[in-house]
């Protein structure tokens, strides 16, 4: 039985289910609304109003509260600069849960998880485009290094060339040394 007990375990070990929530939100914060089953929307509703609560204050105790479950510093400046405001006014209910019936595949109960204050769309792509950034600049960094493999891979080919030339040079005197023996 599960009296007493306070956390949806959603069938994953601790560390699992810590990095599920953790992705939920992040997700949440960039687009603002997120379609997922209703077990996890609400155990991420959580997480995600307790990191609100935190931007609303807006210090450097609650960005590094906010960090320690996001962490990602551009992010991090979106909530507390852009989402935070928004809720100055609230007391709580920072996001609304629509429940959108079964998945035809498994049945497991859909919903949609969103923010009650919604930004334009233009400010939406703007902050995902913002946060792809990085990626950008990490795949720079991957053309670095499939580069040098490939300078690798050609002096592997190069000394792959030269080994096949000294075999082929053997080969004929090996032949030779075979007919002197008879």
């Amino acid at each position: 039985m599960r009296h007493g007990d306070r956390v949806k375990k959603l069938g994953r070990t601790r560390e699992h289910r810590q990095a599920l929530l953790k992705n939920l939100c992040r997700s949440l914060f960039i687009f603002e609304k997120i379609k997922t089953t209703m077990p996890k929307a609400k155990a991420a509703r959580k997480m995600a109003e307790r990191l609100i609560e935190f931007a609303k204050r807006n210090d450097l105790a609650a960005k590094r509260q906010i960090y320690r479950f996001v962490p990602d510093h551009k992010l991090v400046k979106i909530i507390c600069n852009e989402i935070g405001p928004k809720f100055a006014n609230r007391s709580g209910g920072y996001t609304r849960m629509y429940r959108m019936g079964p998945r035809l595949g498994d049945g497991a109960e859909m919903a949609i998880l969103e923010l009650v204050e919604q930004s334009d769309i233009s400010d939406i792509v703007r902050r995902r485009k913002l946060i792809e950034r990085r990626v950008l600049v990490e795949t720079k960094k991957e053309k670095k290094s499939k580069e040098k493999k490939a300078k690798g891979k050609k002096t592997t080919e190069r000394k792959e060339k030269k080994a096949s030339k000294k075999l082929q040079t053997k080969a004929p005197k090996e032949k030779k040394t075979k007919k002197k023996a008879k």
